[in-house]
């Protein structure tokens, strides 16, 4: 099984929330791995991709396609001469899967963010399926435009696209911060497992969410 871990946008909580969902996983003692195939601002090691291996207590697993400059992934590949591959994603994947009950895959950035000139994540997302896509949003004012363009924009792309929304609390809660998720509900822009807080991964706060966002998936009883 693998779950694919995208957002409706960049530094807003992906990663948070893929370590909180590893964390649990070993909890229930599921083999799980984690893996971030493009990643920009890499000088040496990927610091998501540490966070991933210490919450699953398994190696890291450096960035298939890493890239200096911290820039969208097109404009980083473009610069370096070296053009994202989603095969060899693809391969990587299957790899890394075939040695665990669970993968995640964290993307770069949003769904449409763009991997070269004529693909984005969405394109990324099409080539790991089967898969489940879980969306990762932000807690905040405008939350409820970019869920929805995001679902939008996805709808007809030939893919069983965002099976589930998770929220991920900002550094600065605003006005709308305890009524988003409830109001993505009603809207119909759902389900959404949860909003996972700025806690520790390891905290029952945090927890608690991920095993709600577990059950959401379909990925326990």
């Amino acid at each position: 099984m693998r779950v694919i871990v995208i957002g409706t946008g960049t530094e807003i909580g992906k990663t948070h929330v893929t370590e909180c969902l590893l964390v649990h996983a070993r909890s229930r003692g599921v083999r799980s791995r984690a893996y971030k195939p493009i990643a920009t601002g890499v000088a040496e090691l990927c610091e998501d991709t540490e966070r991933h291996a210490k919450a699953c207590d398994a190696p890291y697993a450096h960035p298939t396609f890493a890239y200096r400059r911290p820039v969208s992934p097109h404009l980083a590949a473009r610069e370096e001469g070296r053009p994202i591959d989603l095969d060899v994603i693809r391969k990587r994947a299957d790899e890394m899967a075939s040695d665990v009950d669970l993968l995640l895959v964290e993307g770069a950035g949003g769904l449409f963010t763009p991997l070269g000139d004529s693909i984005t994540n969405i394109d990324l997302v099409r080539s790991l399926m089967p898969a489940i896509v879980l969306l990762v949003a932000p807690d905040r004012l405008g939350v409820l435009h970019d869920v929805h363009a995001t679902k939008r924009a996805s709808q007809g792309r030939d893919v069983g696209l965002l099976h589930a929304v998770v929220l991920s609390a900002p550094s600065t809660p605003d006005e709308s911060s305890n009524s988003n998720a409830q109001e993505l509900e009603r809207l119909g822009l759902g389900p959404v497992a949860g909003t996972f807080p700025r806690a520790s991964v390891y905290a029952d706060v945090s927890q608690r969410v991920a095993a709600q966002t577990w059950i959401t998936l379909g990925l326990a009883p």
